[in-house]
């Protein structure tokens, strides 16, 4: 089971950066368990893939949050972790114009905008149990709706 890791900015909030991938609370595809781990299953152009999200400290960074990948787009999913995570996301150039963005933007200092790759992953809101789910997943988890050929080209 590969992995990655990476060491995010000292205000970095993971579950609030993450939180906006589930579609409601109790999403099969996207689930932080009580022990802080997210757990999200997707469904890329190539196949399934389950990634585990860990934060957990780092002598030297301070902080790692490492992913764990399995299924065909394993290594894929590891190379878009960094994206996922909101890393190419800069709120330094964040300029908010309006009094109430800008006490919003100070009050959630820590959220990054994630960035899945899967466009109709996000434009698909319904949910299809069908479907081998790999790796070690938490009960009832469930891929993706799986887009009709011809909609989504190879994923790069």
């Amino acid at each position: 089971m590969p992995s990655r890791s990476w060491a995010p900015p000292a205000s970095y909030d993971l579950p609030r950066t993450l939180r906006v991938l589930r579609r409601r609370r109790s999403d099969p595809s996207c689930r932080q368990e009580t022990d802080g781990t997210w757990r999200r299953t997707s469904r890329t152009p190539d196949g399934p893939v389950t990634l585990r999200i860990t934060d957990h400290p780092d002598p030297i960074t301070g902080r790692l949050i490492t992913g764990t990948a399995w299924g065909p787009r394993a290594d894929w999913a590891l190379a878009q972790l960094p994206a996922l995570l909101g890393a190419e996301d800069d709120p330094d150039a964040f300029r908010p114009r309006h009094r109430v963005v800008a006490a919003a933007h100070r009050k959630h200092a820590g959220l990054r905008l994630a960035r899945t790759g899967l466009v109709m992953e996000s434009l698909i809101p319904g949910r299809d149990a069908g479907g081998a789910v790999p790796g070690p997943v938490a009960d009832g988890a469930q891929l993706g709706m799986a887009p009709r050929r011809g909609l989504v080209g190879k994923a790069t």
